[in-house]
C-alpha cells in the first residue's frame, strides 16, 4: 500500500506561503531596537505624512463627487494608518503595534474636538481599537511562527544529535558483544588446546608407525589405509574445531534469518563440550524434534548459549549435570540451560544482568556476559528468566518468537 502524504492544514499552507516568507524578512532579532533602527524612522515618516494629509483635509477620492459621503474621506485617512501600525507589528512586535496605535490615537483625538459630527469620538476610537487589535494579533502571530520555526530547528538539531548518540551506542554495543566473545573464547582456550592436542598426538603416532613400516618394508595395504583413514578423521576433527572457533570469534554484521535452535546448541556444545568433560560435568540434551525455527542472527544466538553454558559449567567446579532443553511453548521457543551448581543468592538475582556485576573470583570474569546476553535477547524481541536456589542449581530460560513455516 502506498502512503499518501497528509494534506496540509490552512495554517500550514499559510505558513509556507510567499507572504510568510516575506514576513520572515523582518524578524525582531534581525533589526536594531529603538531609534537606532531604520524601520523606526520609516514608521515615523509614514505616521508624519499620514498626519499631515489627515489634518490638511486632502482626499484623493474627492474627484468622484457625491458618490461618497463627506465622512468617508476621514475614515479612509484613518484606515491608512493601519499601514505603519502593521509595519511596527512586523518589526517590533507587540510593543511596536501598541506604540504605533497610541500615536494613531494621539493623531485622531485633537480633530474630534472641532468635528461637526454627532458623537465624533465613537468611530475614531473604534478604528483605533480595531487597528491596535489587528496589529497586536499580527505581532502575536509572527511570534508564534518564529517560536515554531525555532522549535523546529532545535528539534532537528536534537534529532541529529540523538541519531549520532544512537549510532555511537550501537557501535559500543557491537564492540561490547565482540569483547565478550573474545572473553568467552579465552575461557575455552585451555580445553580447546587439549581437545586439539589429543587428535594431533594420534596423528603423530600413526604417522610414525606408517613411516616405520614403510622403512622396514612391512607395511600392508589394508593396514596402511586404516592408519590413513584414522589420521584423516582426527585431522578433520581438528579442522572442524578450529572452524567453529573462527566462526564464533569473527565480527559479523547481524543478519536475521531462519535458524534451527537445536543446531545452534549442537554447535555450541561442540566447542565447550570438552571443557565439561574436564570438569566432570555430564551434559544432557533434551531437544524437541518438532521445534519451530526462529528469525534470528545465528552468531548472536550462538554467543547467548555459549555464555550460558560456560557459566553453568563454571558453577559446577566439582562436577554435576548440565541439562539443555528445547521446547515449544505456545508461539514461542523455550530453551532451558539448567545446572546443578552452587546457585545464586536472592540478593544477587536482581543484579545478574547489570554490566560489570559478577560473582566469580577476581580474574575469572568482568561481569559482561549476562549483560550482553540480555541485550541480544532484547534485540531479538525475546525474554529471559532465571530460577535459582542456593546449593541446588540454576536454570536460565530463554524465550524467542517461533516462526510458522505455513504462514511464511
Amino acid at each position: 500500500m502506498t502512503d499518501h502524504p497528509t494534506p496540509k492544514s490552512t495554517w500550514q499552507r499559510w505558513k509556507d506561503s510567499i507572504a510568510m516568507k516575506t514576513i520572515k524578512w523582518l524578524p525582531e532579532n534581525q533589526v536594531s531596537r529603538g531609534v537606532r533602527s531604520p524601520h523606526f524612522w520609516i514608521i515615523a515618516a509614514l505616521m508624519a505624512v499620514l498626519t499631515l494629509v489627515y489634518y490638511a483635509g486632502y482626499t484623493p477620492l474627492a474627484q468622484f463627487g457625491s458618490f461618497f459621503t463627506d465622512a468617508f474621506p476621514h475614515d479612509l485617512h484613518r484606515t491608512l494608518f493601519l499601514i505603519p501600525i502593521i509595519y511596527a507589528a512586523l518589526t517590533f512586535r507587540v510593543r511596536g503595534a501598541l506604540g504605533a496605535s497610541f500615536v494613531f490615537l494621539c493623531v485622531v483625538l485633537p480633530r474630534t474636538f472641532y468635528s461637526p459630527y454627532t458623537d465624533p469620538l465613537v468611530r475614531p476610537l473604534l478604528l483605533v481599537l480595531f487597528t491596535a487589535f489587528l496589529g497586536v494579533l499580527t505581532a502575536m502571530l509572527i511570534d508564534r511562527v518564529e517560536k515554531e520555526e525555532k522549535a523546529h530547528v532545535e528539534l532537528n538539531i536534537a534529532h541529529q544529535k540523538l541519531s549520532t548518540y544512537v549510532q555511537q551506542l550501537k557501535e559500543s554495543q557491537d564492540q561490547l558483544i565482540q569483547a565478550e566473545k573474545l572473553t568467552s573464547l579465552g575461557q575455552m582456550a585451555a580445553s580447546i588446546a587439549h581437545e586439539i592436542n589429543n587428535p594431533l598426538a594420534g596423528v603423530l603416532v600413526y604417522t610414525r608407525l606408517l613411516s616405520k613400516k614403510l622403512t622396514e618394508d612391512t607395511a600392508r595395504k589394508e593396514e596402511s589405509l586404516d592408519y590413513l583413514a584414522k589420521m584423516e578423521s582426527e585431522v578433520s576433527r581438528c579442522s572442524r574445531i578450529i572452524r567453529n572457533l573462527l566462526d564464533f570469534a569473527r565480527q559479523t554484521q547481524p543478519t536475521l534469518r531462519l535458524v534451527d535452535i537445536n543446531q545452534v546448541i549442537e554447535q555450541v556444545l561442540a566447542m565447550v563440550g570438552h571443557q565439561a568433560q574436564l570438569q566432570n560435568v555430564e551434559v544432557v540434551k533434551e531437544f524437541s524434534p518438532s521445534l519451530p525455527k526462529v528469525m534470528a542472527d545465528f552468531d548472536q544466538l550462538q554467543q547467548i548459549f555459549t555464555n550460558l553454558t560456560l557459566n553453568a559449567i563454571q558453577a559446577m567446579p566439582d562436577g554435576g549435570r548440565l541439562t539443555i532443553r528445547s521446547s515449544a511453548v505456545d508461539s514461542e521457543v523455550r530453551i532451558d540451560v539448567q545446572d546443578t551448581g552452587c546457585g545464586i543468592s536472592k540478593e544477587n538475582m536482581g543484579k545478574l544482568f547489570t554490566p560489570f556485576f559478577t560473582t566469580k573470583a577476581k580474574g575469572k570474569g568482568v561481569g559482561l556476559g549476562l549483560a550482553v546476553v540480555h541485550g541480544i535477547i532484547e534485540r531479538h524481541k525475546g525474554r529471559i528468566k532465571v530460577q535459582s536456589e542456593v546449593g541446588k542449581g540454576t536454570t536460565f530460560s530463554v524465550y524467542l518468537g517461533g516462526h510458522d513455516d505455513e504462514k511464511g
